[in-house]
């Protein structure tokens, strides 16, 4: 195994986006897809594909967030290229991207536009993220749990045996420590330090995401400005006040976005109440604010208007009155036309 992405594509395929219904699929050429096979609508157009990730291009935004964008999102911040405030800003603003135009941006346009990652260190993450799995990172992962009384081996081992299983469907698995925290068997700060104690010798997914996002060393035009200006007292003074003007800019921004944080809505288990609820990728369930108990669960409803519960927003758990698999998420517009409960 290399330090290079296995790319998920095959040579010359390429991701297409229906300008009808906002579907991504993916095809053999540029021109091997006629229309679309959702709509029939015949306006494609092809994306790019960052890093050969090809699932993540793919994945359908067309309801908002993916799992995908959680994936990337998350490493971004594990690797500390986003704060924690960052990833939940740039979380809500693809969701509302998706609300005002019906389709979401992938979560690393939609950081990179607001300056909170460097594109080719997205780039970089996106072929971490394609890598062939399980692979000997996550080996040594399950190694290093071995032995911690925290840990249910039974619940790491079928973790363990989920990743195999989703590798044997699709390229795109996420790694081995990511997968237990969104399966609750381990928290997430347990996670990072076993992440940071593979990091510190040398080898884990951290370390490895680090490396393949790195950019080459360059110049920046600070420094070359700087390298300039020396010697020249009226150059530094601009300088000066410029890099005031940029904290002032930054400090208005967090202002802005201090107090916007994204609602979904939940519903309890225990007494039924529908409830609006922050966004939380894995943090579920909540407190149901009428009864009080730790009931409440990600809601969404299915084709056919059944509203039920998901035990993790991104697990794609079927209805369980009628078994359809294609649940999106329960809206307030819903609640106001007649849903089966």
């Amino acid at each position: 195994m290399t330090d290079e992405a296995s790319d998920s594509g095959r040579p010359g395929d390429v991701v297409l986006r229906c300008g009808g219904c906002g579907a991504a699929m993916r095809a053999r050429g540029p021109d091997a897809v006629r229309q679309c096979p959702r709509c029939r609508s015949t306006d494609l157009r092809e994306l790019p594909v960052p890093g050969g990730a090809f699932e993540y291009a793919c994945a359908d935004r067309r309801h908002g967030t993916t799992a995908a964008d959680v994936a990337f999102a998350e490493w971004a911040k594990w690797c500390g290229y986003v704060t924690p405030n960052q990833y939940n800003t740039a979380m809500h603003r693809q969701n509302s991207e998706q609300q005002k135009t019906g389709v979401a941006r992938p979560i690393h346009e939609v950081m990179i536009s607001m300056g909170q990652i460097d594109p080719m260190r997205a780039e970089g993450l996106l072929r971490f993220l394609c890598r062939s799995r399980p692979d000997e990172d996550d080996e040594d992962f399950l190694a290093r749990l071995k032995g911690l009384d925290e840990v249910d081996p039974e619940k790491v081992r079928a973790v363990a045996e989920l990743q195999r299983r989703m590798a044997a469907r699709r390229h795109e698995v996420p790694p081995i420590g990511q997968l237990l925290v969104q399966r609750r068997v381990l928290t997430e700060v347990r996670m990072l330090e076993v992440l940071r104690a593979q990091t510190a010798d040398g080898r884990g997914s951290l370390q490895r995401a680090l490396a393949m996002s790195q950019p080459p060393p360059k110049e920046t035009a600070a420094g070359r400005v700087l390298r300039k200006a020396t010697g020249s007292p009226a150059v530094l003074r601009g300088i000066a006040v410029a890099a005031v003007l940029v904290m002032a800019a930054v400090g208005v921004w967090a202002w802005r976005f201090r107090e916007e944080p994204l609602y979904v809505l939940g519903r309890c288990t225990n007494c039924e109440a529908v409830q609006k609820v922050e966004w939380s990728a894995y943090d579920w369930p909540v407190v149901c604010a009428r009864c009080g108990r730790k009931t409440v669960y990600y809601a969404v409803v299915c084709p056919n208007g059944h509203v039920y519960t998901r035990a993790f927003p991104f697990t794609n758990e079927p209805c369980p009155e009628c078994g359809a698999d294609r649940g999106r998420p329960l809206t307030e517009q819903d609640l106001r036309r007649p849903v089966s409960r």
